[in-house]
């Protein structure tokens, strides 16, 4: 092995990290505060090598500028160029011997760019720990001598052909510093997955970076009571299967709720977070707060003083909700809900903070009042803003769709006014993929609901369809879907055009093809809560009756 080091310890890459940290959200929460260099681990990185150094000289270009969405993802830095996209992961965070995230799904022309956060490491390919020299840092070249890198190195290779790419890190792989790089050559725009383990709605999807797969957490197979799900659905996009989970949710009160990958130090890294939830049939909420290992498959519940005090009538689903930091230095995300829903009362108009590394009993803090009740909300972080597009209210005794629209800044917590969502919408989400908020279908007042996708850009304060990302197949609301920020989108089960739970998944996958499924019709935009509802004239969706209220 031989050992990177740079010439001088005061480069500009250093100089850059300070700003970036300045400006932006960090890609994931394990970026914040790696500022210095952790003397110990590049001890230990010469210790495993301890005739190797050398004197190559890094790349020392700094990372750009990074949004991150609802799950405290990146989207990439604006909109990928034609030849492709880049992906960052991380070497070596804070202070651990792993790449972050270890594993990475990118398309046929994708780049993985690997920056380093702490030094005594290399980018290696090969099954661990055998190098097989199809890749490695610094530059490609003399993989078989494992040389290692400095903070703040930069490596980036362009994958060119499907198939599964591993590699490790020359001096730490009997320590298990992984990754692997999963290309696809997939048809771009939507198709068809594989069903559900069950037709299914109100679950939440949520997209886990660490091992790459998407989630359903929670919902319900029917309106009747006790449909309930007991176990979390996983979707593997490299098998292209789900698989029914072991772990079992703690109560059956899992529809309608608030879900994310979040940090905490006495946890694992990266688990899911879940909060309130009501069952099929009934009109009570829990405010409980439960978190889920994918990496164990195990569940627990939190202490009960850091139930969601949202809820403090026992009648209370959560809103929107979406992850962000509330200050430029901030040390981890947070998880914050905007509004919620009274079960057949009205919408409420509270946003709570949660911070899971709070002591216990002090993990929630209420920061503002949205401008208007919201529930259901699609709702999205892009940048240092919460932005909520389209969503239901309770209003003559039914469900409604709308299109209220407006920003949260989570650092000076304050609302801020957006141009409004050009349909009416609720029951779904919003999704940050590559920079724009996307608002996926939803609504359940006819003509929806809808296929319909709502890009919006905050770089210009408007809306467009069809264009990176065209309408999916099936109209439907109350799905789970989630994104990897950058280059898939997945969505699955809901409630179809007929009101009845459907387990049909669609995939999207970036490059840009061709639109061919038809926008279902969509309401008019209005100013007001409720809208105008308006056919277009292709397709025109038979009428029906409002569905009674179901939370």
């Amino acid at each position: 092995m031989q050992f990177n080091n740079p010439a001088s310890k005061k480069n500009k890459n250093k100089n850059m990290t300070t700003l970036h940290l300045k400006k932006s959200i960090y890609r994931s929460p394990r970026r914040f505060g790696l500022l210095f260099i952790p003397l110990l681990l590049a001890c230990f990185g010469l210790w495993a090598a301890p005739n190797a150094l050398g004197a190559s000289t890094p790349n020392t270009k700094s990372a750009p500028l990074h949004i991150v969405d609802q799950n405290g993802r990146p989207a990439v830095n604006g909109v990928p160029s034609a030849t492709g996209t880049i992906v960052d992961v991380q070497v070596g965070p804070a202070g651990k011997f792993t790449f972050y995230p270890s594993t990475v799904h990118i398309l046929v022309g994708d780049t993985v760019r690997w920056t380093w956060a702490n030094s005594g490491h290399s980018v290696t390919s090969g099954t661990p720990c055998t190098v097989n020299g199809q890749f490695c840092s610094p530059d490609d070249m003399n993989c078989n001598s494992g040389i290692l890198s400095n903070q703040g190195a930069v490596y980036q290779h362009t994958f060119t052909e499907p198939g599964v790419y591993s590699y490790f890190c020359f001096a730490h792989c009997a320590l298990g510093m992984t990754g692997v790089v999963n290309v696809s050559g997939c048809t771009p725009g939507w198709s068809a997955g594989p069903d559900l383990p069950s037709v299914g709605t109100r679950s939440v999807g949520v997209y886990f970076p660490p091992n790459g797969k998407f989630y359903a957490m929670g919902g319900r197979a029917s309106d009747a009571a006790g449909s309930d799900f007991i176990h979390p659905f996983e979707y593997d996009p490299v098998s292209n299967t789900w698989t029914t989970k072991s772990a079992t949710y703690p109560d059956n009160q899992v529809n309608n709720m608030a879900c994310a990958v979040l940090i905490e130090s006495t946890q694992p890294p990266d688990v899911i977070y879940c909060v309130g939830g009501s069952a099929a049939g009934q009109t009570t909420a829990t405010a409980r707060v439960f978190r889920y290992n994918p990496v164990t498959d195990t569940i627990d519940t939190l202490d009960a003083q850091d139930n969601w005090p949202g809820n403090a009538s026992g009648t209370i689903v959560p809103g929107g909700f979406a992850l962000a930091a509330d200050s430029p230095l901030g040390t981890h995300l947070k998880l914050y809900i905007l509004g919620g829903f009274d079960i057949n009362v009205a919408s409420t108009n509270q946003i709570w903070q949660f911070d899971p590394a709070g002591p216990i009993g002090s993990k929630w803090h209420q920061v503002a009042n949205t401008p208007m009740g919201v529930m259901y909300a699609p709702t999205c972080t892009i940048d240092t803003h919460i932005y909520v597009a389209g969503a239901s209210d309770f209003q003559g005794g039914t469900v409604v769709d709308t299109t209220n629209s407006f920003s949260f800044d989570s650092f000076t917590n304050t609302i801020g006014t957006i141009a409004p969502i050009p349909r009416a919408t609720g029951e779904t989400r919003a999704l940050s993929f590559n920079g724009q908020m996307y608002v996926m279908g939803g609504g359940r007042v006819a003509p929806n609901p809808s296929n319909e996708v709502d890009i919006y850009d905050p770089g210009t304060n408007t809306w467009t369809t069809g264009s990176s990302v065209p309408a999916f197949t099936t109209a439907r609301r109350n799905f789970p879907t989630d994104t990897d920020g950058i280059s898939r989108i997945w969505l699955a089960g809901g409630y179809d055009s007929t009101g009845v739970p459907v387990a049909s998944m669609e995939i999207f996958c970036q490059g840009g093809g061709t639109p061919t499924p038809t926008p279902t019709a969509t309401a008019s935009a209005t100013a007001t809560a409720t809208a105008t509802v308006t056919a277009r004239p292709t397709p025109s969706p038979r009428p029906r009756p409002t569905p009674v209220p179901r939370p």
